[in-house]
């Protein structure tokens, strides 16, 4: 979707991208890349770590927060791949990251 990918690619001149993480068209956007995808909420919004429920407060105007802003921008300019995103969800909740995470328990 290419108006999609070019919200994201850094702009020239003058203009600039807002400031806030997360804009109304952020969200027009973000709905119509998933329904083109054919995406329920659950699993788009599940490769960003943020639950369904989340995800549609996200699409119904809530402020999305930096790091999920900054994920979605990394992923829609194809910077971070969905492999990417399933590699360190792993990691996450590998045995090894709850040690690293928590040390001496």
């Amino acid at each position: 979707m290419e108006l999609l990918d070019n919200h994201w690619q850094p702009q020239t001149g003058l203009q600039t991208r807002s400031a806030e993480p997360s804009t109304a068209v952020d969200r027009v956007l973000i709905i119509a890349y998933r329904k083109k995808k054919k995406e329920s909420q659950r699993r788009f919004w599940a490769r960003f770590g943020v639950t369904q429920s989340r995800g549609s407060r996200f699409e119904s105007g809530a402020e999305i927060p930096a790091p999920v802003s900054i994920l979605l921008g990394l992923y829609f300019t194809k910077t971070v791949s969905d492999a990417d995103l399933g590699r360190a969800e792993r990691v996450l909740h590998s045995r090894d990251a709850a040690a690293l995470l928590n040390p001496g328990q």
